[in-house]
C-alpha cells in the first residue's frame, strides 16, 4: 500500500523532458513492465533508462521502492498490460497486477522510435 502512495506521488503526466539513452522498446506495455521491474529492484540506473525525464529521478526514492511490488504479493512475471490507442505518439497502459489492488495506469510516449514512460521524482 505504501508503494501505491509513493508511486502515485512520483508519477507525473507530462510530455516535456529530455530523452534517455537506453534500449529500444517495441511497445509501451513492454516499457511499463520493465519500469515496474526496475522499481521493484530499486535500480535507479534502470529506471532512468526507461523514463522520459531521467534527470528528474530521485534515486533515494527509487531505492525506497525496492521490493514494494514483491512485498505486496505482486508477481511481476504474471501481470497483464493493455495498451490503449496511440495518439500523437502517446498512449495509456493499464496494468492488472493480479492482486486485490486497483489497476495501475501509466502514460507512455515514443521518443526516437522507442517507448518511454512518463515518470518523475519530485525534487
Amino acid at each position: 500500500m505504501v508503494r501505491t502512495a509513493v508511486v502515485a506521488a512520483l508519477l507525473v503526466l507530462t510530455a516535456c523532458g529530455s530523452q534517455s539513452d537506453g534500449p529500444a522498446r517495441d511497445g509501451a506495455g513492454e516499457a511499463v513492465k520493465e519500469l515496474l521491474g526496475a522499481l521493484d529492484a530499486g535500480s535507479c540506473a534502470q529506471v532512468k533508462s526507461i523514463v522520459v525525464t531521467p534527470d528528474a529521478i530521485d534515486c533515494e526514492q527509487i531505492q525506497d521502492l525496492a521490493g514494494s511490488y514483491s512485498d505486496d504479493g505482486v508477481d511481476l512475471d504474471r501481470i497483464t498490460v493493455k495498451q490503449g490507442d496511440t495518439v500523437d505518439g502517446s498512449t495509456t497502459v493499464t496494468v492488472d497486477l493480479g492482486t486485490d489492488e486497483a489497476d495501475e495506469q501509466w502514460q507512455a510516449e515514443q521518443v526516437d522510435g522507442s517507448w518511454r514512460v512518463l515518470f518523475d521524482s519530485p525534487e
